[in-house]
């Protein structure tokens, strides 16, 4: 465009030159002094436009495109020719530069005017990915002069924003053992299903074939002049931990390891049986824990899980067993991870934390998957993404 200027700078003058009369004088000015204008104007521009996000914190499931709404407002009574946006975005699994994209946003913008527009961005991989506003740049009509947005009220805009991309989870249909015999303490009892806890009583009801001679309540019996028979209760004894190593360099395993975790948790959730699920926070250099009985406690917990960020140090994989944090002390233990080394294995079998051990592989390449086995106490899993029902197929958890 600057080259077009030229030309028309250039025509201006011979125009001048060849014509004698106030208008040929008149536009030579007006060429000869435009770019001074469009100086002043791109300036003036720039300290008033603002360009943000509508959203801070957004929600979203996996395959799902993903719609980010940027808003540029133009406070002015001059209409912007050009603006600018330059957007940048990652996954949160991905490091450094890995996976950083770029994204350009060419618009006008009239007067008096907030001019939205959405973004549909494919995301192949869970947890967050996020925005950053990078660069913003009005140009001209003749495009000769450029200025970043640097006013005090687009310091002020929201110029990030994070999209939280939750697993879709895989039905699985499989069994679950009765952990109710491993003898494990618990001051919280269920309120749907009955036990073997004679410590408290669940209900009450008429004696049917079948019932334990043992636990017929003989003082309400003779009240009642009939048998009544005692339930005992369930303990919630949380007797099942799902460890979920966020220890892992690569996105593909990332998904397969939340997905299988999570579609685990929520099979328990379903048969109403408490557990735990553990993850080793590397930010806050914590173990976090989280007790699930219910629905919800299975929705904040994926919350909270989606949010921690993952990261990769190849000297200890197992942090948490490395230290033998008594939080992952229950019944069965299923590890859910990158595939260990047999000395990691090693560490989590021998640790001493639980009577069942079953270790769950995310895999990316096919030639590693691998059928499940069973060795004694201790079972292996090889996963892939999108093939995990298959994977956990005649497994008892």
């Amino acid at each position: 465009m600057i080259f077009v200027y030229l030309i028309l700078m250039a025509i201006s003058v011979f125009f001048y030159i060849m014509y004698v009369g106030n208008f040929s004088f008149y536009l030579m000015v007006f060429m000869f002094t435009m770019p001074v204008l469009m100086f002043l104007i791109d300036l003036y521009l720039s300290r008033k436009v603002k360009v943000y996000f509508t959203q801070k914190v957004q929600r979203t499931t996996s395959k799902t495109p993903l719609r980010l709404e940027v808003v540029v407002s133009n406070p002015t009574m001059i209409p912007i020719a050009n603006i600018e946006i330059l957007l940048e975005y990652k996954s949160a699994v991905d490091k450094g530069d890995k996976g950083k994209n770029i994204a350009k946003i060419n618009t006008p913008v009239m007067p008096k005017e907030c001019h939205s527009m959405q973004l549909n961005v494919a995301s192949l991989h869970l947890g967050a990915v996020d925005f950053k506003i990078k660069k913003c740049r009005v140009f001209d009509f003749l495009r000769l002069f450029k200025f970043k947005l640097r006013g005090k009220q687009y310091q002020e805009c929201m110029k990030d924003s994070t999209i939280f991309i939750f697993p879709q989870y895989s039905k699985l249909e499989n069994a679950v053992s009765d952990y109710s015999a491993f003898g494990m303490e618990s001051d919280e009892y269920s309120q749907d299903k009955k036990g073997d806890d004679p410590s408290q009583i669940f209900d009450i009801h008429e004696y049917i074939e079948g019932d334990k001679p043992n636990r017929i309540h003989w003082k309400l019996s003779a009240k009642q002049d009939q048998v009544m028979v005692k339930d005992y209760s369930l303990p919630m004894t949380f007797a099942i931990t799902i460890f979920i190593n966020l220890n892992t360099d690569s996105a593909k395993n990332y998904d397969a390891i939340i997905e299988s975790a999570m579609s685990v948790s929520m099979l328990l959730t379903e048969r109403m049986v408490a557990h735990s699920v553990c993850w080793y926070d590397n930010e806050a250099r914590d173990l976090r824990s989280f007790n699930i009985k219910t629905d919800q406690d299975h929705i904040d917990c994926t919350d909270m899980l989606i949010r921690t960020k993952t990261y990769f140090d190849a000297e200890n994989r197992i942090y948490p067993f490395a230290y033998d944090d008594e939080q992952l002390c229950s019944a069965n233990i299923i590890t859910v991870s990158q595939p260990l080394e047999q000395a990691d294995i090693d560490m989590i079998t021998e640790s001493g934390c639980s009577s069942k051990y079953m270790f769950v592989f995310a895999v990316k390449d096919p030639q590693q998957v691998l059928p499940a086995e069973t060795v004694e106490n201790i079972t292996t899993v090889y996963v892939q993404k999108d093939r995990i029902a298959d994977a956990f197929s005649d497994i008892v958890f």
